[in-house]
């Protein structure tokens, strides 16, 4: 049968939109495969007045999904894990800002939910990465006009993960300022210092001596970080108060995943 000229343009047309609109449009769609982070570490950062905490830093943060696309348009973009929830509208932002209360390693789960099809109000959900963070501790501890210096209690033990902390940094400062200032008057004080374990035995100890105006530290690393210690410093002897500022940092191996912004 000879086909008019009509008829062949019809059928040429229909064969070039069904390359268009036919099964080939998973193939044009770009899942994504990355989130961007410009950090995956960060320090939760405690500071102690006279035994009293009285401020908490918590570390945010980033993970942007920006370079992300869906066959139809993600409705929402979250970061999972054992003490991290956090969901973004995706209509409103592409970046999930996360807060860490936990030091230790983070496993998260980078997802991104989407409408099945433009006519359809279910959503799926696409797992688009699993990554690991390192979040560290760093405490400050400082006293004021003491002669009975306040126990320093150190729970050092990982809040998350199952990687145990590789160290603790300990440094502790004694000032001895002078009585009257520019003047003197006062003396010099004789304390030390002592890392206490479980078993109320020392780890660690230190003596010094703190001359009128003056300073002494006791530096030293700790590497049994998986339980409660006590820093102490003890008042020997002497008349004079002292000032006291202590830093102790929980520090762990540098295993979290490396940033890719």
């Amino acid at each position: 049968m000879r086909l008019s000229p009509a008829l062949v343009v019809c059928i040429m047309l229909s064969g070039m939109l069904a390359g268009c609109l036919g099964g080939n449009l998973e193939n044009d769609f770009v899942y994504p495969d990355d989130v961007w982070y410009a950090s995956t570490n960060a320090t939760i950062v405690e500071v102690w007045e006279d035994g009293d905490l009285v401020e908490t830093n918590y570390p945010v943060l980033s993970f942007d999904f920006n370079e992300s696309n869906a066959p139809s348009p993600f409705v929402a973009y979250s970061v999972r894990g054992t003490h991290v929830d956090e969901t973004v509208d995706a209509s409103q932002t592409t970046v999930v800002e996360v807060e860490f209360k936990h030091h230790g390693f983070h496993a998260l789960d980078l997802i991104a939910d989407y409408q099945d099809t433009p006519d359809e109000r279910g959503t799926d959900s696409r797992h688009l990465n699993e990554i690991v963070v390192r979040i560290e501790k760093h405490i400050i501890w400082r006293e004021s006009a003491t002669n009975d210096p306040l126990t320093m209690p150190l729970d050092t033990r990982r809040e998350v993960g199952d990687e145990t902390a590789s160290v603790i940094v300990i440094e502790s400062t004694v000032h001895n300022p002078e009585l009257i200032n520019n003047i003197g008057g006062g003396q010099e004080v004789e304390v030390s210092w002592a890392l206490i374990d479980e078993t109320q035995e020392a780890c660690q100890s230190q003596p010094g001596t703190v001359e009128e105006g003056g300073s002494a530290s006791w530096k030293t690393v700790h590497f049994n970080t998986d339980e409660v210690h006590e820093l102490r410093v003890n008042y020997e002897e002497g008349q004079d108060t002292i000032e006291i500022e202590q830093s102790v940092a929980i520090q762990y191996e540098s295993l979290e995943t490396p940033p890719n912004a």
